[in-house]
C-alpha cells in the first residue's frame, strides 16, 4: 500500500484533453510540458500552479448553468467578427470626438495551456462543430477568415471614436505567424494613418510555455508604436528565469511596456504574503502591476472565488505595504453586466460602505 501511494504521488501529470472539458463544451485539459514540469516542482496538482491548470471536474460542473456562460455580456456586444465593443466612445453633433472608446479583438479561441478559471471558458478550446449556446464568431472555428479581418479594419477606420484596440483570445500570440502578422500590420497601418492610437496585446503565453515565443514575435510587436503587453501572472512561482527572459526580450526587442494582470484565486494566491511577494517581484523585474481581479462569476470557477469581504480585507492589508511603484495595481470587480471594471477603495484609508457599489451605468450591485 505504501509503495502504491508513493507511485501515485510521483506519477507524472498526463493531460486528459476532451475527457474533462466543461459540461457545455470548452476548456479541455491542455497543459504544456513546461507547465507540467513547473507543477511537479511546486506541489503537484494541489500546488499553486497545479490548481490553475489541472481540471477538477466535480468542482467545475457543480454549479453548471447556461445562464452564467457569458456574464460580462461579450457575445451580445460583438459588433463585427471578433470585435467586442462594450466601452463605447462618443461623437459630438459637429463630428468631433467627445471621448474615445476601445474595443476588444478576440483573435482566436486557443491558448498555450488552459486556465481552469478562464472567463471565456464558454468557448476557449471548444472542439470544432461542437453544439454550444454561445454566439461569437470564433465559437465554431479557430481563426477569423481574411474577409472577416478586412471587415474589422474597415470598421475601425470608419469609427473615429475608437482609438484603442486590445488583442485577446484565447491568446493572440499562439496564432500562426502569417495570421498574426496580417492583424498586427493592419493595426500598425491604422496607427500610421491616424485612425488608431493605442494597441494592447493580452497574453499568457510567456507563462504557459516561454520556449514557443520566438524572435518573430518580438520583431512583429516592435512594429507597433508604443506597444502595451498585458501579461497574465498569478503567482510568484510563475516568474521563472525562462519567463523573465521572454518578458525582458519583449521590453528590449519590441520596446513594449509590460503590465501585469492577476486574478485573485482561492488556494492559489489568496494571502497577503503571496500577493505582496508577487507585486514586489514583478516590480523588481520591470513589470508594472496593473489589475488584480476579483474572479469572474462563471459557473466553472466558483470554487476559486474568494468571498468579496475577505478579499477587501486582504487588499486593505496589502496596499499599505507596497511602495508607490508596486502599488500601481487596482483591485477591481469586472461587473457581470459588462458595465466596467469598478475599483475597490484602497487600504482602508476612507470610511466606505462596502455593502454595495455602483457600476459605470449607475446600476447598484450588493456585496
Amino acid at each position: 500500500m505504501a509503495l502504491r501511494n508513493k507511485l501515485s504521488k510521483n506519477q507524472k501529470i498526463v493531460p486528459r484533453g476532451l475527457k474533462v472539458m466543461l459540461p457545455h463544451g470548452g476548456l479541455p485539459e491542455v497543459i504544456s510540458p513546461y507547465l507540467i514540469d513547473l507543477i511537479e516542482k511546486t506541489g503537484g496538482k494541489n500546488g499553486p500552479i497545479g490548481k490553475q491548470f489541472v481540471a477538477q471536474p466535480e468542482k467545475e460542473k457543480k454549479y453548471y448553468s447556461k445562464n452564467f456562460l457569458d456574464p460580462l455580456c461579450e457575445d451580445e456586444n460583438e459588433v463585427v467578427p471578433g470585435i467586442v465593443y462594450k466601452y463605447r466612445g462618443k461623437i459630438k453633433k459637429n463630428g468631433k470626438v467627445e471621448y474615445y472608446g476601445r474595443v476588444l479583438w478576440i483573435t482566436t479561441r486557443f491558448c498555450g495551456s488552459y486556465c481552469r478559471f478562464c472567463t471565456r471558458g464558454r468557448e476557449i478550446g471548444m472542439p470544432q462543430n461542437f453544439k454550444t449556446e454561445t454566439r461569437s464568431a470564433l465559437t465554431k472555428k479557430p481563426l477569423l477568415t481574411n474577409q472577416e479581418i478586412e471587415k474589422v479594419f474597415k470598421f475601425l477606420k470608419k469609427r473615429k471614436e475608437i482609438n484603442e484596440v486590445i488583442l485577446s483570445g484565447g491568446d493572440p500570440l499562439v496564432s500562426p505567424k502569417d495570421y498574426l502578422t496580417k492583424i498586427v500590420n493592419g493595426l500598425v497601418k491604422l496607427q500610421k494613418s491616424g485612425d488608431l492610437d493605442i494597441i494592447r496585446i493580452g497574453t499568457r503565453l510567456p507563462i504557459h510555455n516561454p520556449s514557443v515565443v520566438k524572435r518573430w514575435h518580438y520583431e512583429l510587436l516592435g512594429k507597433i508604436r508604443n506597444p502595451f503587453l498585458m501579461v497574465h501572472i498569478n503567482h510568484p512561482a510563475e516568474l521563472t528565469d525562462s519567463v523573465l527572459k521572454v518578458i525582458n526580450n519583449f521590453k528590449e526587442i519590441s520596446g513594449a511596456s509590460v503590465f501585469s494582470q492577476t486574478v485573485l484565486l482561492k488556494g492559489v494566491n489568496d494571502s497577503v504574503e503571496t500577493l505582496y511577494e508577487l507585486f514586489v517581484k514583478m516590480t523588481k523585474e520591470g513589470i508594472r502591476p496593473y489589475y488584480l481581479y476579483q474572479n469572474d462569476p462563471v459557473y466553472w470557477a466558483k470554487h476559486f472565488t474568494v468571498p468579496i469581504k475577505k478579499a477587501i480585507k486582504m487588499w486593505q492589508k496589502l496596499r499599505p505595504r507596497l511602495s508607490g511603484v508596486a502599488a500601481t495595481a487596482r483591485f477591481v470587480i469586472d461587473t457581470p453586466s459588462g458595465a466596467g471594471k469598478v475599483p475597490i477603495p484602497e487600504g482602508g484609508a476612507w470610511n466606505v460602505d462596502y455593502s454595495a457599489f455602483y457600476d459605470f451605468q449607475k446600476k447598484k450591485h450588493n456585496l
